[in-house]
């Protein structure tokens, strides 16, 4: 065991099981691709055709958020992700609280997946009870960190798996919604009729930004990627452009279908959308496409935690324990902190039932912030790095565009997502000082 709690010939074996292209591109689409899908065609139908103006919005944010990463995954290719970019950029304290924030909703957002996957299977079973729910939700969690337990190669290769089970039917089921669009459901009088505009717009952004969450996440395992400097940079993009494409088609294509009034009154929309076309029984492929989707968002979001945290150890940031790997290269106490982390917020949502939305615009906001403080360090890297001065120039108007995208979308809720911030980096206090004292 080396000093840093580490085991030498245990860092070789990741070091041995690298990732590809292809299972790279799987991750940042599997990352992204997930219950946003399958949540936020019901969540936005009460701002009708506002709800698609949010979606563009995302969208360039998205892709300016890709661009960023992607030059600082090109500059700094190590594993841990934000906080790699953050610590280079402004020290040890810095990129501790941003690796630690990061890490802890990176495993939060895990009970959003759950949440969707266990709505979806009821279309197929009935009404569960709450214990049921929870007895679920906790099994598959437990199941997908065992997955993660083998090591991040086999989990890259099962993402890969699931990636094309859920990205073929979800090219193929807008095509045939369209077939049966009906332009009237999209009722577009109501643009002209909406009040606050502009903030509704920002609200619904902020919505749709959950289907994008994942944007940077290529760059956590960048230290078991093949030619990472290459590798990353054409994954996040080619990844992130596939995302962006699929969400457009399926937002256009049910609500043509279903209607604005009936989104908003399920919790499956594409199980309504499919029996509406081909009757009953029908809806339950959907269940399952949805259930699949989400579990390999969840499976991305396991691997992606680990890396995280583990990233963060061997950079002296997070205790030593969460860099122990197991003889698969594994970081399984990380992994497993992170699953019991996961079922207090299954609770949660159970008791406050109902309030998904107001999960995921935390959830949002806090990514946001880490992605605005990523950004803020890429703007000071670029003065260390060797660039041209147009480059420079280049780079610091992507940034800039970037920044102004996340602050446009947190304004409408820029109170709540401040305390929930504060939260998320008071709870790090005692494992940052714990940490210094170590130091000492």
């Amino acid at each position: 065991m080396g000093d840093d709690g580490v085991c030498p010939k245990c860092f070789m074996n990741i070091r041995q099981r690298e990732l590809g292209f292809l299972a790279l591109v799987s991750i940042v689409i599997g990352s992204q691709l997930g219950s946003g899908m399958f949540v936020l065609p019901s969540e936005m139908a009460p701002f009708k055709l506002l709800g698609f103006f949010g979606w563009i919005v995302s969208v360039t944010g998205a892709i300016s958020l890709a661009l960023v990463f992607s030059d600082l995954s090109h500059e700094l290719p190590k594993s841990g992700g934000p906080h790699v970019y953050v610590k280079e950029a402004f020290g040890h304290t810095a990129g501790f609280f941003t690796g630690w924030t990061y890490w802890l909703i990176s495993w939060s957002s895990n009970s959003v997946l759950l949440v969707t996957i266990v709505n979806y299977l009821s279309v197929m079973t009935g009404k569960l009870s709450v214990s049921a729910i929870l007895g679920i939700e906790s099994l598959i969690l437990i199941v997908v960190t065992c997955v993660n337990f083998t090591g991040i190669r086999f989990s890259g290769k099962v993402e890969t798996v699931l990636i094309f089970l859920k990205v073929v039917p979800l090219l193929v089921l807008p095509l045939i919604f369209f077939a049966y669009f009906d332009p009237s459901n999209l009722e577009l009088s109501s643009l002209s009729e909406s009040e606050n505009v502009v903030s509704n717009i920002s609200t619904t952004a902020l919505l749709t930004f959950w289907g994008f969450i994942g944007v940077e996440c290529a760059t956590t395992p960048a230290g078991s990627v093949k030619n990472p400097k290459t590798t990353i940079p054409k994954a996040l993009i080619v990844g992130t452009s596939c995302v962006a494409l699929i969400y457009i088609l399926n937002a256009v294509s049910i609500a043509g279908v279903v209607g604005f009034d009936n989104l908003a009154n399920v919790s499956a929309p594409y199980s309504i959308a499919v029996k509406n076309i081909f009757g009953s029984y029908s809806n339950i492929f959907v269940s399952i496409l949805a259930i699949t989707v989400c579990i390999g968002t969840l499976n991305s979001w396991t691997l992606t935690g680990g890396q995280i945290a583990y990233g963060a150890s061997l950079d002296g940031l997070f205790p030593k324990m969460f860099g122990r790997v197991n003889r698969f290269g594994a970081p399984v106490i990380t992994l497993a902190i992170s699953c019991i982390g996961s079922l207090p917020f299954l609770v949660l949502e159970q008791l406050e039932h109902g309030g998904l939305d107001k999960l995921i615009n935390i959830l949002v906001s806090v990514f946001l912030y880490v992605y605005i403080i990523c950004c803020v360090a890429y703007l000071r890297l670029l003065n260390r790095w060797n660039r041209t001065a147009r480059e420079k120039l280049k780079g610091r108007i992507l940034a800039g565009f970037a920044i102004a995208f996340c602050i446009f979308v947190l304004l409408p809720s820029i109170t709540e997502s401040i305390l929930a911030l504060l939260v998320f980096i008071i709870v790090g206090f005692p494992v940052f000082l714990k940490i210094k004292r170590a130091d000492t």
